[in-house]
């Protein structure tokens, strides 16, 4: 097999050489399937065998009759029993121009085989078309296997070499990987002491990667970069680019880069540019914090800048920027578990009472803090709790419509984006219900709500089956085919497991927990 292999990628070197007895009419392509070992000689075109062809239907597509087809091809037997799809077979012999006389065949056949002894090493079978003649070193593609995360696998190549050396690369057979010439061992690292490389690893990893961790249940990409600190979320990225920029491609159990040489080993201290007395302060924090800072806030799970802002109702989002330089003007860098300055010696000690909102006699004081522009009519207030959405809310009460929740507190947004945890909102005005109605709701024509299992982590989506051992925390910007995707469920799965999740994926609620996986 490896001998006629061999044959085949040569068969065009030889030809082109003979100009002056064979029309150079087209280049000869290299076939992708296995070529049966009766096929013609000076065959100069192949076609992989498709699922529904047969050999009319491959000799009509060609230009070439039954017969020719045939005698070009005699493994496929008169009847056609031996057409086997996925091989490679002859559909041009030649270039067209007929048989070769015998004498040149003979030649053909006589040359190639002596650059075949001379040039290409015995090596393993099966291997595919096109390798490298000089191949000295060969590996058995596995399940799984990339090109990329073959030549991670070696280090001794790039990936430009492995595609020029195995031009036709498929799972189950030999590739090379090394030529003459080829280190027989990974480049060491300029640094002394350089952590080898564990496994597994995702493919395109950082070549230069001198510290790894390894991804555990519950990581997310914004957890490792804030645990570490040391790095940004994009250097993240750029290090890791299979797990993609939006964490979906995160695999627990494989390890990823966290440091390269020039990363710093500890967290940056925080030092000051300006030459005033600076106060200690908590930390961590990051770098540029204003010096006259007299008040710290430590993030939590699901903060934003506007929320900071909007919390302590203090101070604007331009100067909490301006305080802390090191977020970024878009609030991209705002970490997890750091300090931020949240007061200097001019801000207000609490927050301005004024409203933007009409006030009335009937008008309710109710509890603090609130949000502007909710309904002076207000009779009863919620607290936001971690986890909650505005649909999540509208079916705790089940006494009021997502519609009318957004009208009595406006600052929400129509999507529900300024929702703000802490922060008390209407949830009755006079003529709500007191109680939930006993009558199916008007979004639902079932005559009964699916309720989350006690089992697992809460808070669930409503409607997760019972015997769920798996859950996903919903994080922002995910959807419901993100998360199939991302954490390899099918479709029909998803849905079966949490049937309370609308058709269209509009219930799905960020911090809610979900079912990705059954007993």
């Amino acid at each position: 097999m490896y001998r006629f292999v061999a044959f085949t990628l040569c068969l065009g070197a030889v030809l082109s050489v003979q100009s002056d007895t064979v029309p150079a009419r087209q280049n000869i392509r290299r076939q992708d399937g296995p070529v049966p070992p009766d096929t013609i000689n000076d065959c100069t075109y192949f076609y992989d065998a498709q699922p529904g062809d047969t050999c009319a239907s491959i000799a009509e597509n060609w230009g070439i009759t039954l017969a020719e087809f045939k005698r070009y091809n005699p493994s496929v037997k008169s009847d056609c029993s031996g057409l086997i799809i996925g091989n490679a077979y002859c559909v041009e012999e030649n270039h067209g121009n007929g048989p070769l006389p015998p004498e040149i065949t003979s030649s053909i056949t006589s040359k190639t085989t002596s650059a075949i002894t001379s040039a290409a090493p015995a090596g393993p079978t099966p291997v595919q078309s096109g390798i490298a003649a000089d191949c000295q070193q060969y590996y058995k593609v596995q399940d799984g296997d990339s090109c990329a995360k073959i030549a991670d696998k070696y280090h001794t190549f790039t990936l430009q070499n492995f595609y020029s050396w195995n031009p036709a690369v498929g799972s189950g057979y030999y590739v090379c990987v090394g030529i003459a010439g080829t280190p027989t061992a990974p480049p060491t690292t300029t640094s002394a002491g350089a952590t080898p490389r564990p496994s597994p690893t995702q493919s395109g990893l950082v070549s230069s990667c001198k510290t790894f961790y390894k991804v555990k249940d519950g990581d997310e990409c914004g957890k490792i970069v804030n645990s570490y600190g040391t790095f940004s979320l994009a250097d993240f990225y750029t290090w890791n680019p299979a797990i993609g920029t939006n964490c979906n491609s995160l695999i627990v159990g494989y390890y990823v880069c966290v440091g390269i040489p020039t990363t710093p080993t500890s967290r940056p201290s925080t030092t000051r540019t300006s030459t005033k007395a600076t106060p200690t302060g908590p930390s961590p924090t990051q770098s540029g914090i204003i010096s006259s800072c007299i008040k710290y806030y430590q993030t939590i799970d699901g903060d934003t800048c506007e929320g900071i802002s909007n919390k302590f109702g203090t101070f604007t989002i331009a100067q909490f920027v301006t305080w802390n330089p090191a977020v970024q003007p878009d609030c991209s860098k705002l970490f997890l578990g750091y300090y931020y300055c949240v007061a200097i010696p001019s801000t207000p000690a609490t927050r301005s009472t004024t409203r933007t909102t009409k006030t009335t006699s009937t008008a309710s004081p109710g509890p603090t803090p609130t949000q502007s522009g909710i309904i002076s009519s207000c009779t009863k207030y919620y607290k936001a709790a971690s986890g909650d959405g505005c649909q999540a809310i509208s079916n705790k009460f089940g006494t009021f419509t997502l519609a009318q929740f957004v009208k009595w507190n406006p600052a929400v947004k129509n999507d529900c984006s300024g929702l703000f945890l802490g922060y008390y909102y209407c949830i009755a005005v006079p003529g709500t219900p007191t109680s939930r109605s006993s009558t199916t709701s008007a979004t639902k024509t079932t005559s009964k709500t699916p309720t989350p299992t006690p089992r697992g982590p809460q808070p669930q989506q409503p409607g997760i089956v019972s015997n769920c051992n798996k859950f996903y925390l919903v994080r922002t910007g995910d959807d419901c085919y993100k998360i199939e995707q991302s954490q390899r469920v099918t479709a029909a799965n998803f849905r079966k497991w949490n049937q309370g999740i609308k058709a269209d994926c509009s219930n799905l609620f960020v911090r809610y927990y979900v079912c990705i996986g059954v007993s």
